[in-house]
């Protein structure tokens, strides 16, 4: 499988929290990151700060999606947006403003902060590229993205 940058790493829950977040969301994903170069990723996740994280630690897990139109330059753009989030810290309120939004289906004002969540931070990325990945969702869930027309699963991992 040929992975480039900006590739979406689609990851299915293994511990409660994961489960759960596959359950509100109807969703067989809980997390989704992205690769920045060879088997490595840059992902946001809970209880720790935006970084780096290999690609191995998700095998026999994920699915790898792309979204086949973009040019090396989109590329490069998505990369250095998610580049200059590294070291940010995680959305808890987020998570519960999206467990609100799956479970009761209602969408309440949100005040947005530096922070993010694995599948807003790599959907800002690729709007910094000029890409919207799931027009009218402002803070897609890994299954909103996982959904969007534009990207086309290409193998799994």
């Amino acid at each position: 499988m040929n992975l480039r940058p900006g590739d979406l790493v689609f990851v299915r829950g293994t511990t409660w929290f994961e489960k759960a977040i596959e359950d509100i969301t109807s969703s067989q994903y809980s997390h989704v990151a992205g690769i920045v170069k060879e088997n490595e990723l840059i992902e946001a996740q809970g209880f720790r700060k935006t970084g780096y994280q290999g690609l191995d630690c998700y095998y026999g897990q994920s699915d790898i999606f792309t979204c086949a139109g973009l040019s090396d330059e989109q590329r490069q753009a998505i990369i250095e947006c998610v580049l200059s989030e590294v070291g940010t810290r995680y959305d808890y309120i987020l998570i519960l403003w999206e467990a609100v939004r799956y479970l009761l289906h209602k969408v309440f004002p949100y005040k947005e902060t530096k922070r993010r969540i694995c599948s807003t931070l790599w959907a800002d990325a690729y709007k910094a590229a000029g890409i919207d990945l799931c027009p009218g969702i402002r803070y897609p869930s890994p299954e909103d993205l996982a959904q969007s027309k534009l990207l086309k699963k290409i193998g799994s991992y």
